[in-house]
Parts: structure tokens; sequence; C-alpha cells
């Protein structure tokens, strides 16, 4: 056996054996699935009990969450090879072969990847463009996985040593278990990757763990303190710098900020953007995001709609040019004090 596949289970008797027959149809078949019932409510267990497989084993635990279940999966599993799939997701059927194949061209990594599709809420399929990742087709190792946003808890593999060298999933995390694995073995290994779609990632799937909001008083973002750490300690792998760890930690925290804001929990969002540190490259998004979680909705829309008359009205106007905040060529502008003037489109 060359496979141990881990399948955290909660409440998800409607898409988990989705999930298991993706496993199943795999064009590499030497695995073994272990399925973590943590604590479900809803019968899921009995999707899975109804498999004849002897490769799929169901094993038990209280309600400790995905990162527990995880590190579970982990323990029982028998392969030198771990791969993870979340039990509303599935594999396209060539995962397997692909992650297979990436380790036996790269067998010192950290990790193994592949693309992934998203099908959104409302059910349409979208392809991803991978930020930092070479042009398809390509494979290969990931020049800098800290400004790049390619790995997905559903499409990832990790040699089965590397939990003895970074340990395993942080436990009691609501937020980030998953990323803060991947960025603690990225600090020590490089990772590889592969552009050729391994995993379909099901945002229409209900009660998400990824889109859960947190309560406000539990909503520290857990690799804030492994990147933390990596700043002070000063041991970055090559070819990462110290801005590509802020900027990595910003934007991750101002999109769980957006995301407690679209469900109303304007206060974990404070939280989050408190946690940001400000770099240039998202410094106005960050701006953005702290006005709408700090004035209230009312307030904030009428502000939006004010910025686009005004906006409209500079258009309308002859010699005008909005991003300069000036008419051109007028008393107080650019051209005024003998530079060229910006040009308008």
């Amino acid at each position: 056996m060359v496979v141990s596949v881990v399948v955290p289970l909660y409440n998800k008797a409607k898409y988990i054996k989705r999930a298991l027959d993706s496993v199943l149809a795999q064009t590499y078949q030497d695995f073994e699935v272990i399925v973590v019932n943590d604590g479900s409510t809803d019968g899921s267990e009995k999707v899975v009990e109804q498999y004849a497989d002897p490769r799929i084993r169901l094993v038990h635990q209280k309600n400790a969450g995905e990162c527990a279940s995880r590190n579970r999966g982990i323990a029982e599993s028998r392969a030198d090879l771990v791969a993870f799939l979340d039990a509303d997701d599935e594999w396209l059927p060539a995962f397997l072969e692909t992650i297979l194949r990436l380790r036996r061209r790269l067998p010192d990594c950290g990790a193994y990847a592949t693309a992934f599709c998203v099908v959104e809420r409302e059910g349409k399929r979208r392809e991803r463009d991978f930020e930092g990742i070479p042009a398809p087709p390509w494979e290969g190792i990931i020049p800098n996985f800290f400004r790049s946003d390619a790995l997905c808890s559903s499409a990832v593999a990790v040699p089965r040593r590397m939990f003895d060298s970074v340990g395993l999933f942080p436990l009691g995390v609501r937020r980030g278990g998953d990323t803060d694995m991947w960025c603690r073995i990225a600090l020590r290994y490089p990772m590889a990757f592969s552009t050729r779609e391994g995993a379909i990632y099901h945002k229409e799937a209900e009660d998400r763990a990824s889109v859960r909001v947190p309560a406000p008083e539990a909503s520290e973002y857990y690799p804030a303190r492994t990147i933390a750490n990596a700043l002070v300690s000063g041991c970055l792998p090559p070819g990462v710098s110290r801005v590509d760890l802020s900027e990595y930690l910003c934007k991750r925290l101002i999109w769980y900020a957006s995301t407690c804001l679209a469900a109303g929990n304007r206060r974990a969002a404070r939280e989050y953007l408190h946690q940001a540190a400000t770099t240039r490259s998202y410094r106005r998004e960050w701006l953005h995001w702290w006005i709408r979680a700090h004035v209230p909705a009312p307030l904030h829309a009428g502000a939006v709609r004010a910025v686009h008359v005004a906006k409209s009205m500079f258009a309308r106007k002859p010699g005008s040019d909005w991003r300069l905040g000036t008419r051109v060529g007028g008393h107080g502008s650019d051209a005024a004090a003998g530079d060229r003037p910006m040009k308008t489109k």
C-alpha cells in the first residue's frame, strides 16, 4: 500500500458518497481510505457503512473539529504518503496518479499538490488561475510558496515523515489549521505542484468549515503565530523574504475579515484586520475593509454612492481628471507646477 486517504467527516451525509466514489474511481488503486467520523449527528456514518470495499475503514471519535479528525486519520494510517479529502469535495480520476508522479520526480518535497477547480455557491464551475505558479502545463517546485495561492486541503498529499518533522495539525483551531500546516512545511521544505486539475472544491456544499463565521472571541488566525515566529527567528527558506511572509498573512486576514462582514459579524472582522500588518501591496485593500468594518452599513453605502456621484460629475467636466483629483491645467494642479498633465482616457 502506497497511499492513505484521510477523510474527516462531520454532518456530510449529503456529500460523503460523492467523495468516496471519487476515491474509488482513481486510475491508481493501491490505497486505503480512513473516514474519521467526528461525532456526526445526521447519519453520515451510515452512508459509509454501506460500502463493502475492505480498503475503506470507518473510525469514530467525539466531536473535536476538522484538525483533530485529520490527526486521528494520520495516526490510523499505514502508508508512507497521506492524502487529504474533505467529505464535501471530490477528486478527479487522475489525482493520485498525478501526486505519485510528482513524488517520483521530486522525492524530497514536503508536500505534493495539484490544481483544482471550484464549484461556486450558485452551482457554476469555475477554473482557477493560480498566483505565483508558472502557466500550464507545468509541474515542479513552487517558486515561492508565500507568493502563491495554490494549496487546497482536498488536493494535497504529505509524506508521513513530515508530521514527525513539523508536527500535527493544531487542535482547537476554528480558522486556518490546514493553512498553518502548509506554512510550517513550506518554511522547511520545497512544495511540489502540478497544474493538472486533480480535485473539485465545492463551495456550494452546506456547512463548510471554511465559510463558518467564528464567534467574535474566537477570531484569532492561527497561522499568524507560525509566521510571526518565523519573522522573529529569521529562519526563512531560500528566496523567501520577510515581506513575502507579511503579505501572505495580510492577504489571508483580509479575506477572512471580508467573509465575516458578509455574514454580519463585524466584531470578528475587526479582530482579523487588527491582526493584519498593513503591507504596501495590500494597504488600500486593508483600508477599504477597515472602513467597512467600522462604519455602519447605511453610512458606508451612502458614502459609496456619494463617491460614484462625484466621480460621474468630474467625468462630465471637460479637462477634468478624477485620478488627479483636480482639473488639469487649473490652479493648484500638477500642470501649474510645470509638469505635463496626465492624459485622460
